[in-house]
C-alpha cells in the first residue's frame, strides 16, 4: 500500500490530496444501485493525489513501490498521457486488496488508491456513483 507516498505528498505545494473514509463512502451509497452499495460496503478508503501538470516523479515513485507486489491490470496511452491500473490481491482473505491507478500527462498527473475487500471487476461500478439509476 502507498502510505509513504500519501504521507510525503499530502500538503506538498502544488499537490492536492483527497481521502474518502468509511463515513464518506457510506454517504455515497444514497443514490447508488444495490451492486454499488455492496461494493462500497467493502471499501475502507479511497485516496487521491493530483498535480496540475506532469509529475513523472510522483508516478515513477509509485511504480517503484508497487512493482514487486502488484500486477498490471491494464495500460492506456494516448494524447501524451499514460494511465496504468494495478491490483494487489493478498494471499489471505483477512488482508485488504489495493487497486492503484496512475495517470501521467502534460496537463495533469493523478494517483488513486482504493483499499478494501472487493473484486477488481467491481471497480468499474464506482464510475456510476451519484448518477440516477
Amino acid at each position: 500500500m502507498l502510505d509513504s507516498i500519501f504521507e510525503d505528498y499530502t500538503g506538498k505545494k502544488e499537490y492536492q490530496s483527497v481521502i474518502y473514509g468509511k463515513t464518506m463512502l457510506s454517504m455515497m451509497k444514497d443514490n447508488a444501485s444495490s451492486d454499488v452499495k455492496n461494493l462500497l460496503d467493502g471499501i475502507k478508503m479511497i485516496r487521491i493525489i493530483s498535480y496540475k501538470g506532469e509529475a513523472e516523479d510522483l508516478c515513477d515513485e509509485v511504480l517503484s513501490i508497487i512493482k514487486q507486489d502488484y500486477r498490471l491490470v491494464s495500460r492506456i496511452t494516448g494524447d501524451g498521457k499514460v494511465s496504468n491500473f494495478y491490483i494487489y490481491e493478498p494471499n489471505s482473505s483477512k488482508k485488504d486488496m489495493s487497486f492503484v491507478m496512475t495517470v501521467s500527462g502534460p496537463e495533469e498527473s493523478v494517483v488513486l488508491e482504493i483499499i478494501g475487500k472487493f473484486d477488481v471487476k467491481d471497480i468499474t461500478r464506482l464510475s456510476v456513483i451519484g448518477q440516477k439509476q
